[in-house]
């Protein structure tokens, strides 16, 4: 029988990934369910916890993974930033509201008994960080995209000296975030990048979007997928195409996506990209698809794929479509530089810089050749260098690697008994 101190390596350890449910199948959604439908479980038991059921959860219960569904407070239950708006009564409610969760979460690491708790971004980490110490489990600490404000700033700090380990999405992320830290003994013992693959789970289905909207083999087809929110900038796409049609009439723009519903941001966003899109000089040119889940074929049958968003970390969309064979035109945002050869496999511009972005698109839809040979170098990039394969072997040794011994499921159960060392029965 395996004692307090010592892990039974024939067991695999057993891993809760913690993350904030949206009804969007997002970037981050993706990335988790690569990650969980492909790792070993011989080495590492996965089990999802999450708020609510949405596409994420239904797709990893398909495939035999354990899911959790512990709903978050009323206090809780906010959309990503307004956690981070200071003021008394909200911070108040938001402590309760941190009891009430972790209480029920204690109680539910009691039937569990992770190794591991995976937080995929700093909500997640702060949420579960009481419940984690109570049951001496080791957190590793997921980061898809850089803070913004000051507030947010300082909880980065502050959980980089809680975390056990520190999950990036690319090397120059860490300096980014973090600052001199970055330089630091700690920093180079906790933090750990991990390119995060591509889609290996979307397949064709046989739609054909050219048929459904009416176009033909010679209209080029501009792809933008992205959940329709500020940050996005698609209204930036759109200003982009007023002056492209009038030289181009054969282009055309898809738009795929929808809005945060539980975000007012995101729902007014949207109605303002309607509304653009609705303009005359566009709207025949523009087609607003909606959320879909046949990007990949989508994909297949578009020419460029465009990004102008504000700010990423390692984009999801933008590696699919060099998988697929596309140029791409995107934001030099996040890791993005990391993914695309200059002038060999796409464009970089700066965010908001519609000049470079009608610029870098009128030379791709004037040139098919140049759009072949930059799709073929884009392929090459994304097998060579970001493999899903790669990914979850590197995920799998960082988190058996970063469990001590004395730590997790072991340290939580007696041979007899299941109570907590807390005592928290």
């Amino acid at each position: 029988m395996p004692t307090r101190t010592e892990a039974t390596p024939e067991r695999p350890v057993r891993v809760l990934f913690f993350h904030i449910m949206k009804s969007n199948f997002s970037g981050a959604q993706q990335n988790i369910y690569r990650l969980l439908r492909r790792i070993d479980r011989d080495k590492i038991e996965p089990v999802l916890v999450g708020q609510v059921e949405c596409e994420l959860t239904r797709r990893v219960r398909t495939d035999g993974i354990e899911t959790v569904i512990i709903p978050f407070p009323p206090a809780l239950d906010l959309y990503d930033r307004a956690l981070l708006k200071p003021s008394v009564r909200q911070a108040f409610r938001v402590l309760r509201a941190l009891w009430t969760y972790n209480v029920a979460l204690i109680h539910e690491f009691r039937a569990k008994q992770p190794d591991v708790v995976w937080c995929d971004n700093i909500r997640t980490f702060f949420t579960t960080y009481v419940a984690c110490r109570v049951a001496r489990t080791t957190m590793i600490w997921n980061i898809w995209s850089e803070p913004a404000g000051t507030v947010a700033w300082f909880l980065h700090r502050v959980a980089f000296f809680l975390a056990d380990r520190v999950n990036l999405e690319y090397v120059d992320q860490g300096p980014k975030i973090f600052g001199r830290l970055a330089s630091g003994g700690a920093y180079k013992k906790k933090v750990v990048p991990l390119y995060t693959g591509v889609s290996d789970f979307e397949r064709s289905i046989g739609t054909d979007i050219r048929r459904e909207l009416g176009l033909t083999p010679e209209d080029v087809l501009l792809i933008m997928a992205s959940n329709i929110v500020p940050g996005k900038g698609q209204v930036d796409l759109l200003a982009a195409m007023e002056v492209l049609v009038n030289e181009f009439s054969h282009l055309h723009l898809l738009i795929a996506g929808a809005p945060v519903n539980s975000h007012t941001e995101s729902m007014k966003y949207h109605e303002t990209v309607r509304e653009l899109a609705a303009q005359d000089t566009v709207a025949a040119n523009v087609h607003l698809l909606g959320w879909r889940s046949d990007i990949r074929d989508i994909l297949e049958a578009s020419d460029v794929y465009v990004s102008t968003s504000y700010s990423e970390s390692f984009p999801d969309a933008v590696r699919d479509a060099m998988s697929t064979g596309k140029p791409v035109v995107v934001t030099d945002v996040g890791g993005t530089s990391d993914l695309v050869r200059v002038g060999k496999s796409g464009y970089l511009f700066q965010p908001g810089d519609i000049p470079s972005l009608v610029g870098h698109i009128r030379k791709l839809v004037s040139a098919p050749a140049l759009r072949m040979e930059m799709g073929v170098e884009g392929t090459r990039i994304i097998e060579k260098r970001f493999s899903t394969a790669a990914y979850v072997s590197e995920f799998e040794n960082m988190v058996l690697s970063t469990l001590p011994r004395g730590r997790g499921r072991w340290a939580l159960r007696s041979t007899s008994d299941t109570t907590i060392d807390s005592g928290i029965t």
